[in-house]
């Protein structure tokens, strides 16, 4: 072999050796280099104490998710700050904040009332009611399926004296006196944690002071029965006055608006011998009620 093809065979081969290096360098430049995890910042140091999650109004019963833990420096916690060494959250819930926490706001006894301790009945009326109890029994407080927090309406059933032209007769009627009352407790209970119906004795309702004076009168003219209301609004209603660009108006808060007469629950009242093919029209002028017969 001549010595021209030996140079011209090394020098192929030094240039595929350099070629194969540059060739890896550049691809090991290329490689993505594994990301190193970062290690977990270390937890703070501390105690942890009870603050609100969220705005807690003066007013409002305390619930599960508006609750947090917050870790507090050890040196700078304050005595009445509740800590994780000293209670269970859920010891809290159901009660009642007395003066309002902002969102991060330790929780401290004195601002709040637990079911059972004194004044908390005091902290669930809203300002300008009362608390008043009536008696019930398992029909008329809808065998047991009425609940605290629940709105209902109370109907007077009582009997009545009417002037039918000389004659006076007894009538009965039924009618609403008050309507969309609030439930604030029911016998001494103030929560509705209860999974089973409870056949309640008294109900606390939370009334104006008119409503007060109301109920004290009502109960002494005839047996009391109530009615549980919907929490839902009637749709229909809604819509129709969604369209019609109107508010329902109420004539009067502090009462119902309905009653009923005997004579339109059952036909045999009124009809007295020969009478029974007559019909009987009520009129009713103020609070004189007059039934005329044709």
């Amino acid at each position: 072999m001549s010595l021209r093809n030996i140079l011209l065979i090394a020098a192929a081969l030094l240039i595929t050796l350099g070629t194969t290096v540059v060739a890896r360098s550049w691809l090991a430049s290329q490689r993505v280099q594994p990301a190193t995890v970062a290690a977990p910042p270390p937890e703070p140091e501390g105690i942890k104490v009870l603050v609100a999650k969220v705005e807690l109004p003066t007013g409002v019963f305390i619930q599960e998710e508006q609750l947090r833990w917050q870790i507090w420096p050890d040196d700078d916690i304050p005595e009445n700050y509740f800590t994780d060494e000293e209670i269970d959250p859920s010891e809290l819930y159901g009660a009642v904040v007395r003066r309002g926490f902002t969102a991060g706001e330790p929780i401290t006894p004195k601002r709040v009332i637990r079911p059972g301790e004194r004044g908390f009945l005091a902290a669930v009326l809203r300002p300008g009611y009362r608390a008043m109890a009536i008696r019930v029994n398992a029909t008329s407080g809808v065998s047991g399926l009425v609940f605290p927090g629940d709105r209902i309406d109370i109907i007077l059933t009582h009997t009545v004296k009417v002037a039918t032209g000389e004659k006076i007769m007894e009538r009965r009627a039924s009618e609403t006196v008050l309507r969309n009352v609030r439930v604030l407790a029911i016998d001494q209970l103030v929560d509705d944690s209860g999974s089973e119906p409870k056949y309640a004795k008294n109900f606390t309702l939370e009334v104006t002071p008119k409503q007060t004076e109301m109920l004290s009168v009502v109960r002494e003219l005839g047996a009391l029965s109530i009615s549980l209301r919907s929490l839902a609004k009637d749709e229909e209603e809604l819509e129709r006055l969604a369209v019609l660009n109107e508010t329902k108006e109420e004539s009067d808060p502090e009462r119902g608006e309905t009653y009923t007469w005997d004579s339109e629950v059952s036909r045999l009242v009124g009809l007295r011998g020969g009478d029974g093919n007559k019909k009987v029209v009520n009129v009713t002028r103020g609070n004189e009620v007059q039934e005329l017969r044709f």
